[in-house]
């Protein structure tokens, strides 16, 4: 069987053979790397398949056939080797969880085809389509990647879906590299690797709350509340290993913190009688909830400076600056605004000015983009009068 672009496919489902595998790509200075994975009822992605391709051919490794793969987490950190991926958040955490392993480095097409000019967020049929010329059919993306056997239609999609990052990858890293630009990638790809390790951390799931919807509108007692729920529902979710929604949803978590502004103690009665909230939810769930509800609140865990409020009118101007900003720093080095900073960073800067407390830049524009935008964004802020800014980090 061969791959669309004529490279034979090797199927791999013996331990003998990876492992052979392995000691050739070891040699390599550049192999590509994808996978499959299915996640549709539970928390945590479960690999399907594993495909890797090098300059002579494809391979598909069956990880429901492979018990030992130390000799490929080898391969996963040799310093020595560039692991090419596209759109690699997912592949990231499918490795993470599969191997207990990432690369140290890697190279992902998707960030790289945005630096290089060519769009944001671009798709790898996009991709091929644009640098190779060639159609990918798309007839597999929801195929069932945990059943046997996998039929031939299967192997070849999930051959094609690998098959031509490397001449991708010499196309985009010799543009990037003329540009300037693969220092800014390796910084990308580098925090993509810490956040995903860092999601793991139960410290993370503390924080979790600051992404539920009107989560600001609460006071500090139900915010509290809101706090533990949620750190409660990433604890199951992941001993579970079912999605979030499954164990609670968003809303009902939100409920129960709100009655909380109705009742200082609540009981199981007052879950059933919130029509917010599932039967199912109370049933499996009820006595638990009490117990976090009415534990005593610990202030110290919330920080109101995560929510996301709406704007206010008075930052409509400061945003307005930040979008031209950006917008001019995006010309001049030509790629898209939103490479450089999207919507959600920009607002946080602004609330975090406006406050005029000590500021920290978020996570997502630090770097590059802090050194490149943060003369312009002060430059406007004192324009229209905001307090004092101190920069931290």
């Amino acid at each position: 069987m061969l791959a669309d672009n004529g490279q034979r496919i090797e199927y791999i489902e013996t331990q003998a053979a990876l492992e052979d595998s392995c000691r050739h790509w070891l040699t390599l200075p550049v192999i590509a790397l994808d996978t499959e994975f299915m996640r549709t009822n539970t928390f945590y992605p479960m690999l399907g398949l594993l495909q890797v391709a090098d300059d002579s051919q494809c391979y598909l490794i069956d990880p429901l056939k492979i018990n030992d793969w130390s000799c490929f987490t080898s391969v996963l950190t040799n310093p020595g080797c560039e692991i090419v991926l596209h759109s690699a958040g997912e592949d990231l955490l499918t490795l993470l969880v599969a191997f207990g392993q990432l690369p140290d480095v890697f190279f992902d097409t998707q960030i790289a085809s945005a630096y290089a000019g060519l769009g944001f967020s671009l798709s790898y049929q996009t991709l091929v389509r644009e640098l190779i010329g060639r159609e990918l059919p798309k007839d597999q993306t929801r195929s069932d990647w945990l059943k046997r056997p996998l039929s031939e239609s299967q192997l070849k999609y999930a051959a094609n879906d690998v098959c031509y990052l490397l001449r991708i990858y010499q196309e985009l890293s010799s543009r990037l590299d003329a540009r300037g630009y693969l220092g800014f990638l390796r910084e990308d790809v580098r925090s993509q690797i810490d956040s995903t390790k860092l999601n793991e951390k139960s410290d993370i799931w503390a924080l979790s709350y600051a992404t539920v919807s009107n989560s600001w509108r609460l006071n500090d007692l139900a915010l509290a509340c809101l706090q533990r729920l949620c750190a409660w529902r990433e604890g199951q979710a992941r001993k579970k290993n079912l999605p979030r929604s499954w164990i609670a949803k968003d809303a009902e978590l939100l409920a129960i913190a709100q009655l909380v502004r109705e009742h200082r103690k609540l009981a199981v009665r007052d879950l059933n009688n919130c029509d917010a909230l599932g039967s199912a939810l109370v049933r499996r769930h009820g006595d638990k909830l009490i117990r976090l509800t009415n534990t005593p609140p610990d202030f110290s865990l919330i920080d109101r400076s995560l929510l996301s409020p709406p704007l206010p009118a008075s930052l409509r101007g400061l945003m307005k600056g930040f979008r031209q900003a950006v917008q001019k720093h995006a010309e001049q080095m030509d790629i898209s605004p939103e490479l450089l900073a999207r919507k959600k960073q920009l607002v946080a800067v602004a609330q975090m000015m406006h406050r005029g407390c000590d500021f920290v830049w978020p996570p997502e524009v630090q770097g590059w983009r802090r050194d490149r935008l943060a003369t312009d964004f002060l430059e406007v802020a004192g324009r229209l009068g905001s307090k004092e800014v101190v920069e931290n980090g």
